[in-house]
């Protein structure tokens, strides 16, 4: 009797973690866009100004880019990770800046969303941008 009733108070304990278990999936990007120019300021300094344009009817936030320069190869041989500052409006852009440091060998730059959140109803899950990022030839 006692073995059935620890049994039995062990299946309740263990219940409502099962209950309340929740999956994980990530965004899709979709509806989110990156159009980006590179100027080279300096020997070893490209900057990289931006928008992130926002075509879904909800904002994004904590929206983070990453730039890569790119050699004759298609080898990655520079890269610099950028936030854009405070919310995407639903159907809106918003800017950014990245100050990326260059290895000189640089053709093209690549640049993709790393990172982001859309708010939905108070809240919202990140995702992580599985598109092909956009590439631009070397100013």
């Amino acid at each position: 009797m006692t073995r059935r009733l620890l049994l039995l108070g062990l299946l309740f304990a263990l219940a409502p973690s099962a209950l309340f278990a929740q999956t994980y999936t990530p965004q899709s990007p979709a509806g989110l866009s990156v159009s980006f120019t590179t100027e080279r300021a300096g020997g070893t300094r490209v900057l990289v100004f931006g928008e992130v344009r926002n075509t879904n009817p909800s904002s994004a936030q904590h929206v983070v880019v990453v730039v890569e320069g790119l050699d004759e190869s298609g080898r990655v041989v520079s890269r610099a990770h950028g936030n854009v500052l405070g919310l995407v409006p639903p159907r809106g852009t918003a800017p950014f800046e990245i100050r990326m440091l260059a290895s000189g060998s640089e053709k093209r730059y690549r640049m993709q969303i790393e990172s982001f959140e859309f708010i939905v109803g108070g809240g919202g899950g990140g995702g992580a941008a599985p598109r092909p990022p956009r590439e631009a030839q070397s100013p």
